[in-house]
């Protein structure tokens, strides 16, 4: 009888030393996959548009996340429904994307102009653009559309 309680009371002594070690562990099968994940911002807060009508221009701009990008090859302005030819427009960065191969992106911001001299009043913007995070996520098309006063 002696002998079991010792024996109970030493393996009591190894559990309760082995249970702190193992108490800061995540066994869960899906920890790797939720700690690995990356959290990916909504669109608009990883590519917050603004555009101001101002005289005879529209200033459209973008502050671009860190870690987030857009591709100049999917900037497009359309006024009343035609094509319409971005002038000014900086250069982009060189990069490999795994979706569309060698493009041109820009990071961190993006502004250009578009006149509207000649445009007839109540005239239909649309400013057309596509991003992605650096992690991996592309976003679908996006469009932003402006009457001009």
């Amino acid at each position: 009888m002696k002998a079991k309680l010792t024996l109970l009371l030493a393996s009591s002594f190894v559990i309760q030393s082995v249970i702190p070690v193992y108490a800061n562990i995540n066994v869960s099968p899906f920890a790797n996959k939720q700690q690995s994940a990356p959290a990916f911002l909504p669109v608009e807060d990883a590519f917050v548009f603004s555009q101001l009508q101002q005289a005879d221009n529209l200033n459209v701009f973008w502050q671009i996340t860190e870690g987030y990008y857009l591709y100049k090859n999917k900037l497009r302005v359309t006024i009343n429904g035609n094509e319409y030819t971005i002038v000014g427009l900086p250069e982009g960065k060189d990069h490999h994307d795994e979706y569309f191969g060698n493009v041109e992106i820009f990071e961190y911001e993006l502004m250009f102009s578009v006149p509207l001299s000649t445009l007839a009043p109540a005239s239909k913007i649309t400013i057309h653009y596509q991003g992605c995070a650096v992690a991996g996520l592309c976003y679908p098309p996006m469009t932003k559309t402006f009457i001009t006063q």
